[in-house]
C-alpha cells in the first residue's frame, strides 16, 4: 500500500500540475498544446477568465481522489483519518468544479473558469503519506 500511495501521489502531481494538455470539446476534441507547467502553485477563476480552454488537470484530481480514498481508513490509521478525509473532500470538490467546466464547454457556454491547486493537493497528500508511512509511532 505504501508504494501504491506514493505512486498515486507522484502520478497526481505529474498529470494534475506538471504536464498539461489544453483542449476544447465544443467542436469535437481539439488539442491546442501540451506543456510543462511548474507554476502557478494555485490558480482560480470562478466564473470567467481569458483562458478559454480546458486542461487535463482533472485527470490528476481523479488520481488524488483515489489516493485519498485509499488512505481514508479509520481502523488502520485513526490518527490521520480526518486529514485524509479532508484531502479526499477537497479533491472531489475541485474534480467536480473541473467537470462542470467540461460540461460547459460541451454546451458552448464555457468562459474559462478553472480551479488549479495541484501543488497544494500534492503537498497535503505528501504530508498525509509521511504521517502514515514514514513517521515512526
Amino acid at each position: 500500500m505504501k508504494k501504491l500511495s506514493l505512486a498515486l501521489l507522484i502520478l497526481g502531481l505529474i498529470s494534475g500540475q506538471l504536464i498539461v494538455l489544453t483542449f476544447n470539446l465544443n467542436n469535437g476534441f481539439e488539442i491546442h498544446s501540451v506543456s510543462f507547467k511548474l507554476l502557478p502553485i494555485a490558480d482560480y477563476a470562478g466564473k470567467a477568465s481569458s483562458q478559454l480552454f480546458l486542461t487535463s488537470i482533472i485527470l490528476g484530481y481523479l488520481v488524488f481522489v483515489i489516493f485519498g480514498i485509499i488512505n481514508t481508513n479509520k481502523t488502520k490509521s485513526p490518527a490521520i483519518f480526518k486529514s485524509a478525509l479532508i484531502f479526499t473532500g477537497i479533491a472531489i470538490i475541485v474534480t467536480f468544479f473541473e467537470f462542470t467546466s467540461i460540461l460547459e464547454d460541451l454546451n458552448g457556454t464555457f468562459q474559462g473558469k478553472h480551479f488549479r491547486i495541484g501543488w497544494l493537493l500534492f503537498l497535503l497528500g505528501l504530508w498525509i503519506f509521511s504521517k502514515k508511512y514514514l513517521i515512526k509511532k
